[in-house]
Order: C-alpha cells, then sequence, then structure tokens
C-alpha cells in the first residue's frame, strides 16, 4: 500500500511539473522574417532587415539562448553622396529572449554592430554598441503581435533604442555621423512589423 501511495504521489508530482513548463515541446529552432523596417537617425526605414534569420533554442520555461553565430542579416547597400556604402550587422554576442506560447508574449535581446564598407572607410568603421529587446509587446509608440500557435508566427517591434556615434571611421567620422544623424537618441530609431515564423511551432498547455 505504502508503495502504491508513493508511486501516485510520484506521478502526481510529475504531472505537476509537466503541467507547469512553458513550453511543451523545448528544442531547437529556425525563426525567418519575412517583412518589417528599420529606421535609424536620419536614414529612410530599410526592408532589408526583413532577411534576418536567427537559429536557436528555447528550454521549458520558456527561456531562448541564441548564439551570436544564428543571428544572420544579408549584406545590403545605402545610397551616400560617394556611392554605395554596404552595410554589414554583426552579433557582439549571444543573444537571449522569452517565448511563452499561452501569452503569446516573446521577446530577444540583442547587441548589435553595424560595419560600414566602402574604399575610402577604414576596415574599422562602424556603428554600436546597438542594443535593442524585441517585443511582440508595445515599445514606445510600436504595437507588436503576439506569437500564435497557430502558425508560429510573431511580430516583433522596438521603439526605444538608442544609436551611438560612429567610430572607427577616421577622417570620415564626422561625415558619417553627419549623414546618418548620430548619435540617435531613444525615440528616433525603430524596429517595426518584424514578422517572422518559428520553426518547428512551440507550444504551452
Amino acid at each position: 500500500m505504502k508503495q502504491l501511495c508513493a508511486v501516485s504521489l510520484a506521478s502526481l508530482v510529475v504531472s505537476a511539473l509537466a503541467l507547469a513548463d512553458t513550453v511543451d515541446n523545448p528544442g531547437d529552432f529556425n525563426l525567418s522574417f519575412d517583412d518589417g523596417v528599420l529606421k535609424i537617425g536620419n536614414l529612410d526605414p530599410v526592408s532589408q532587415i526583413s532577411q534576418l534569420t536567427i537559429a536557436g533554442s528555447v528550454d521549458g520555461d520558456g527561456n531562448v539562448t541564441i548564439p551570436a553565430a544564428g543571428i544572420v542579416v544579408p549584406d545590403f547597400d545605402v545610397p551616400s553622396p560617394v556611392g554605395p556604402v554596404t552595410v554589414r550587422f554583426v552579433a557582439l554576442d549571444d543573444a537571449t529572449g522569452t517565448l511563452n506560447p499561452l501569452t503569446g508574449e516573446a521577446t530577444a535581446t540583442l547587441s548589435m554592430r553595424i560595419r560600414l564598407i566602402h574604399t575610402l572607410l577604414p576596415d574599422t568603421c562602424g556603428i554600436g554598441p546597438i542594443n535593442a529587446t524585441l517585443t511582440t509587446n508595445q515599445d514606445g509608440d510600436f504595437m507588436g503581435v503576439a506569437y500564435s500557435m497557430d502558425d508560429g508566427t510573431a511580430t516583433y517591434v522596438n521603439g526605444t533604442f538608442e544609436v551611438p556615434a560612429s567610430d572607427g571611421c577616421g577622417f570620415f567620422g564626422g561625415t558619417v555621423d553627419s549623414l546618418v544623424g548620430l548619435p540617435s537618441p531613444a525615440g528616433n530609431n525603430w524596429v517595426d512589423g518584424l514578422h517572422g515564423t518559428f520553426d518547428p511551432v512551440f507550444f504551452g498547455s
């Protein structure tokens, strides 16, 4: 009888722990984006941020871990008085975040540097760090869209990150800052409508 009670108690504990999990099917994921715009300083909004892909993992408590190598934005060009300048996003550190399939709340905190590549610019020329927390909730004047267990989609925003002055640009530092409008305070930079899909779809219960 005592053994039966112990087995029953153990089963109840295991069941309770299972119910307490935020994510029922934790594991690795790929998060691919297909829409969204990024605005920095005086620059026009750019849609290339929608090509962002993220490879990471989420545990049973909804904690998201993203290795720096798993954050990829393809290079793109922006116009300038001296011709196109190639923009390259480089993750400075591993990213972290959260995912709650039941409430739809999701976040991702990233630290990035923007490399500016042109024959006239030093190899060290860039802007950063840029630290931003993307969210499916409201941030500044922008509202995200909650994660959906129906199709694994979520729409992230951020309206409150700062962008520092350029560095490592040598003689052209002042020109870069003037053209881009740096340093650029919070409220003058934003990510909006960053719509992505998780593969696989994560569930909560």
